[in-house]
């Protein structure tokens, strides 16, 4: 019994050992190679498209894409992969480079409906999520899967971006030729502080609407902080404005002269934003 018991040992070593050597699979350096070789062929095919330049091109465009992510992913899920932690690394980023094709797909969806909040919402989700997955694979050293994923998007994010800035342009200035008519049409105040307080009071709706009628238009993906900028600045203004009134209505001529003061340099520093952004029908050109 002993002698056969000395025997079993060893052998349950050696198949062990034999099991995990059948499991390593292909060297780390081996698996990225082969990998990077395959993935590179979706991301030139992305590269290579024409960036769109209207909500159909979109609609295809991002279709391609998700194509090409998926093929990617199925292509490296089918690849045998290295053993232990680097399989466990490898898994998670193809899971990574797996959640791009869901926002594109959305985007596809989106721009097949010229739904521009859609499509914004959309492009700036699949940015993030070929970011998230090319850090994890640039961590893990690949160049092409995942890394080279990040740039292949980057058409198609500023292609959907400039569609979608063209119909902002678009709508906002539609909405600053309605504020200005509108204004246009009051009873401009005469020299009297009462005419004043009149024509505010007159005044206040009109803005207070434009305001809620441009923050309303769906804003380009990537331009969320730049167009927050000029709400704030438009919506600094209204507080002041009602000053005014309440100033005329007091009969308070040195106050209203100050706060117009105070309103002008509000006013310049919002027609240079807007007009930066190529609204100058909102800008110098128009009411602010």
């Amino acid at each position: 019994m002993r002698a056969r018991t000395t025997l079993i040992i060893p052998l349950a070593a050696l198949a062990a050992a034999l099991v995990a050597c059948g499991d390593s699979g292909p060297s780390k350096a081996t698996f990225t190679t082969k990998a990077d070789a395959s993935c590179a062929v979706g991301n030139a095919a992305i590269s290579a498209a024409t960036k769109p330049t209207n909500a159909p091109q979109v609609a295809t465009a991002a279709g391609a894409t998700v194509s090409a992510v998926d093929g990617q992913v199925a292509m490296l899920r089918a690849m045998k992969m290295p053993g232990g932690k680097d399989k466990a690394q490898i898994e998670a980023i193809i899971a990574a480079i797996g959640e791009v094709s869901a926002p594109t797909k959305s985007l596809q969806d989106a721009a097949a409906k010229t739904d521009d909040a859609g499509m914004g919402r959309a492009a700036v989700d699949m940015q993030a999520k070929a970011d998230a997955a090319a850090t994890a694979a640039q961590a893990y050293g690949l160049t092409q899967c995942g890394t080279g994923l990040k740039p292949a998007v980057a058409g198609l994010f500023d292609g959907t971006k400039s569609v979608v800035k063209a119909t902002y342009v678009t709508k906002a200035e539609a909405a600053c030729r309605d504020m200005n008519r509108k204004a246009a049409a009051l009873t401009q105040p005469g020299t009297s502080l009462s005419s004043l307080s009149r024509f505010v009071d007159a005044y206040l709706p009109i803005v207070t609407k434009f305001v809620a009628d441009f923050k309303a238009i769906p804003v380009p993906p990537g331009d969320e902080a730049t167009i927050g900028e000029i709400v704030k600045a438009i919506e600094a203004g209204l507080p002041k404005m009602k000053e005014v009134g309440a100033a005329a209505k007091a009969n308070n001529a040195k106050l209203v002269g100050a706060l117009f003061e105070e309103l002008d340099v509000n006013d310049t520093a919002i027609n240079a934003k807007l007009d930066a952004y190529g609204l100058k029908v909102c800008g110098t050109n128009g009411g602010f």
